[in-house]
Order: structure tokens, then C-alpha cells, then sequence
């Protein structure tokens, strides 16, 4: 019996496992080469649930502004019949003076009961402004952060994931106080403020927070 009788491994089966040994290398080679999944890949970012609010429109239109609007609109016509009722007084004194000798006493008393008049007048006309314009800005100040509240409370409550100031779908106004070489400024400025471009009505929850605001107010809340 010849040496290659006694062969264990023929020839044939040889380039056999040879073929087979190769396609596990390569197989190996290629699972090592395959760069590993980032484990941020896991979370796939998905669609969030947006929503927009006109705070404006929400503000001007509860119950709540309309109510306080309005002691604030009866305490400043109350100021202003005073008002109304001192430069009564003023006129009637101008024409005192009018039938008086300058050089008398009574004329001295009326001119100075005048001039007092008129200081009281102008300190109550000033104060009145100056406290509406208090009295405006801390009801928007307080109805505004109550509007965020209530905000956050609709978009819980109905599933919404953001919500977005939508603003006025107004278009830039022609402001005639704007001198010309100001006037690209003021508009890029308008621009600039806008925070929502396009909007569906269907993802408009203005008219919710409202509601829900004016069911809170009528409730005592």
C-alpha cells in the first residue's frame, strides 16, 4: 500500500476545509470591521404633540381682565370728575380775580387759593397716569403668569408635548413716526419678534385656556 494509501486527509478534502476555514475568517473579519451601534441610536427622537397660544388674545378676553378693567377705568373717572370738579373751581376763581383790585387783600387771598388749586390739580392729573399705568401693567404682569399656569395645565390635559407663542397674524404695520433711514430696522425688528410663521387653527389651544381660565374665575378660583 503506497504513503499516499495511508494519507489521513486526502488532497480533496484538504482545499475542502482550507475553503471552509476561509469563509469563517472572512465572516469573523466582517463581524469585527461592522462599527457597533451608537447607544444613542436606541432612542429615536418622535414626533412631539405641538401646540400655539395667542397670550394676547387669551389675556384681553377673560372675564378676569374685563372685570379688573373695569375698577380700574371707575377709579380713574372718579379721578377725573375731580379733576373735572377742581378746574370748575379754578375757572370760578380766575373770574373772581378778574372783578378784584390787585393791590386788595381779598384779591392776595383768591389769587393764592387759585395757585393752590391749580398745584393740587396738576399733582392729581399726574398721579392719575402714572397709577393707571401702575394699575395696567400689574394686571398684565399678574394675568400673564396666571396664563402661563393655565397653559401648562390645557397642554397636560390634552396631551400637548410643546406649546409655542403664536402672536398676531398681523402685517408689518406703516408706522409714519419711523424716519426713513430707521425704517429697515423697525421692520427687521417686527420680523424678529414673530415667533410662530404658520399655524393650523387645529393646533390653536387659545380658546381652551380661556375657557379654562374663565371657569376658574367664575368659580372663585
Amino acid at each position: 500500500m503506497s504513503r499516499a494509501q495511508f494519507s489521513p486527509v486526502s488532497p480533496r478534502a484538504t482545499t475542502s476545509v482550507g475553503i471552509l476555514a476561509a469563509i469563517a475568517i472572512a465572516v469573523s473579519t466582517m463581524a469585527l470591521l461592522k462599527p457597533t451601534a451608537d447607544a444613542s441610536a436606541l432612542y429615536q427622537a418622535s414626533p412631539s404633540a405641538v401646540a400655539t397660544v395667542d397670550l394676547v388674545k387669551v389675556i384681553t378676553s377673560l372675564d378676569e381682565f374685563a372685570a379688573i378693567d373695569k375698577q380700574i377705568k371707575d377709579a380713574g373717572e372718579k379721578k377725573e370728575a375731580e379733576i373735572a370738579a377742581l378746574d370748575s373751581e379754578i375757572e370760578g376763581l380766575n373770574e373772581d380775580l378778574k372783578s378784584l383790585d390787585p393791590a386788595s387783600d381779598a384779591y392776595d387771598e383768591i389769587f393764592r387759593n387759585r395757585n393752590l388749586k391749580l398745584g393740587l390739580r396738576e399733582v392729581t392729573a399726574t398721579n392719575l397716569i402714572r397709577w393707571q399705568s401702575e394699575d395696567n401693567a400689574r394686571v398684565l404682569t399678574d394675568l400673564y403668569e396666571k396664563s402661563l399656569l393655565a397653559v401648562e395645565e390645557v397642554a397636560k390635559r390634552d396631551a400637548w408635548e410643546m406649546v409655542v407663542h403664536r402672536g398676531q397674524n398681523l402685517a408689518v404695520p406703516r408706522n409714519p413716526n419711523v424716519r426713513a433711514e430707521n425704517a429697515m430696522d423697525f421692520v427687521e425688528n417686527f420680523i424678529q419678534t414673530r415667533r410662530v410663521i404658520y399655524a393650523a387653527d387645529s393646533v390653536d389651544i387659545t380658546n381652551s385656556v380661556i375657557q379654562h381660565m374663565n371657569n376658574r374665575f367664575a368659580a372663585g378660583g
